[in-house]
Parts: structure tokens; C-alpha cells; sequence
């Protein structure tokens, strides 16, 4: 598939969303989060949101059994949210976030991972779609429930500490492992902003930081993405990439524009510096 027509089947723009919203088989998805404010983002939903619009938890649509942060959610929670809430997997999925590109690459990875095909971020987010002054509501659309069963999850999408360890050992060249924390993370100059994990980076990762992807809120354009990722940073399409952030969030947000220039094998590690930084 041509460069062109993969970025408008990931991304949709404030005008096209607005012509499309009303669809029976749109289901919009807010997914606004913050760092350390674990309830901002679904207090901002209530109180504005784009019409219909379907809050999605990031923090309690994680898999809390374990004791790491946003460890992926399990079959049993996906399908019980997404048939309270009128999901079909043939729906056209949009996704949301405050600015665009901060947490919306995470829910766009768990609606693919579970087999979704139509899904799009909306570039700019629900800064960009109030900018234009399109309306928005604090009123909570009641949905009828779906029949939605989990079938399909891609597990191969997903690779763990162990995983993780083996790809190091091996050193293949043909295998790059993505951090996309900052910089100054990533080099051990700052403080995690979690507890108890040590400073630095997994051995032989890049640094590709989750911001440097947008420009004034909005997605950069394809030249300038493909410069950052084959030119500056030696990415090959043929390679396997794995990507990690503090606790697997940001790092989607690598993933979508890697699959976003055509490159097809690239994981979560879903653990991310939450796991391997933890201090023993």
C-alpha cells in the first residue's frame, strides 16, 4: 500500500471527522490521559467531549492483576467494555486524546492488537477539534450493548521481559529496539518520574522520543518522517523493531508511525522501563 493511502487509513482530520460522526458504524474514542492525574482525563471528558464520544480508561482498561502500570488489558475486560459500550469489530474505530499523539497511539495498538481494521487518531486531537471551534458536549450518550466477542488477539504484537532479553542476547542486527522516553531519560541524565526504577536505557536501544513525531500538535508530514526514521536513524523497512516507553504508552505512538511508513514487524514491549528498570 502506497505511503499516501496508509496515512489517510491511520489519521483523519478535524473536517472529515465532523462529516462522518453522525455514522452508525463510527464509534469515536476519547482517550485523554495525564501522567500522575489518573482522573483528569475522564473528568475532562465529562465535563466536554465531541458528541457520542466513548470513554476509554487507559488506567482501568489495563490488566491490574499484574504490578506494573498499563500492562495490557486481557480478552475478559476488552469484551466486557466493548459490548457495554456498542462496539462491533466492523466498526470504524476514531480515537482521540488532548493533543493528538500522547496516549491515542496506546488505544489505537489494543484495538488492533484485538482485530479491529478501521482505525484512525484524529490529528491534533481534541485540542485541534476545539480550536475550530466544532462543537462538543458534556452530555453522555446512553449505547446499546453489542454482541462483541474476542476472537482475535494478536499476541505476536506483544513481547515480554523474557522475550525481550533473548533479542539482546542474539544482537541481531536486522532487530532494533526503540525507546521512545525523552532524551535525558533515555540517556540517565534525569529521574525517572516513577519510584523505585533506576536511571538509563536497555542495552543497544535508540532513542526515537514519542514527541518528536508531532510539530504544533499535529502529526508531521511524510517527508519529514521518513527523513527522521530511515535517514537519521538508520531504520530499514525490512527490520524487526520493538518499542518501549516508561510503562508501554508513548511507545505506541512509534508503533503507529512506523506502521504508518509501511514497516510491518514491529512489537511492544509491554512491560517497558516500568519492568526493566525496576530496582531488585
Amino acid at each position: 500500500m502506497a505511503l499516501k493511502n496508509l496515512i489517510s487509513k491511520l489519521v483523519i482530520n478535524c473536517e472529515e471527522l465532523f462529516t462522518l460522526k453522525n455514522s452508525t458504524n463510527v464509534k469515536i474514542i476519547d482517550c485523554r490521559w495525564y501522567l500522575n492525574k489518573p482522573d483528569r482525563g475522564r473528568l475532562e471528558y465529562k465535563n466536554s467531549h465531541i458528541e457520542d464520544a466513548i470513554y476509554f480508561n487507559i488506567e482501568k482498561l489495563s490488566n491490574n492483576s499484574i504490578d506494573l502500570p498499563h500492562m495490557f488489558p486481557t480478552n475478559e475486560q476488552i469484551q466486557k467494555f466493548f459490548r457495554k459500550k456498542g462496539i462491533n469489530i466492523d466498526d470504524e474505530i476514531i480515537i482521540y486524546d488532548q493533543t493528538g499523539f500522547f496516549c491515542s497511539g496506546r488505544v489505537w495498538f489494543i484495538f488492533r492488537v484485538f482485530g479491529f481494521k478501521k482505525i484512525r487518531i484524529l490529528n491534533g486531537g481534541f485540542s485541534e477539534w476545539t480550536k475550530h471551534n466544532l462543537p462538543v458536549t458534556n452530555k453522555i450518550k446512553k449505547t446499546k450493548k453489542s454482541d462483541f466477542i474476542c476472537n482475535s488477539f494478536e499476541s505476536k504484537r506483544i513481547v515480554n521481559k523474557k522475550q525481550l532479553e533473548k533479542i539482546i542476547v542474539k544482537n541481531d542486527c536486522n532487530i532494533k529496539v526503540i525507546d521512545a522516553r525523552p532524551q535525558n531519560r533515555f540517556l540517565g541524565i534525569e529521574k525517572e518520574p516513577r519510584p523505585n526504577l533506576k536511571k538509563g536505557r536497555i542495552k543497544n536501544s535508540i532513542n526515537i522520543p514519542f514527541d518528536v513525531i508531532t510539530e504544533n500538535m499535529l502529526i508531521k508530514n511524510l517527508d519529514e518522517l521518513k527523513h527522521l526514521i530511515f535517514n537519521q536513524k538508520k531504520i530499514k523497512k525490512k527490520n524487526i523493531i520493538v518499542c518501549y516507553c516508561g510503562s508501554g504508552v508513548t511507545a505506541c505512538n512509534i508503533i503507529f508511525v512506523l506502521t504508518l511508513l509501511g514497516i510491518k514487524e514491529v512489537k511492544l514491549y509491554d512491560g517497558s522501563w516500568a519492568e526493566w528498570g525496576k530496582i531488585k
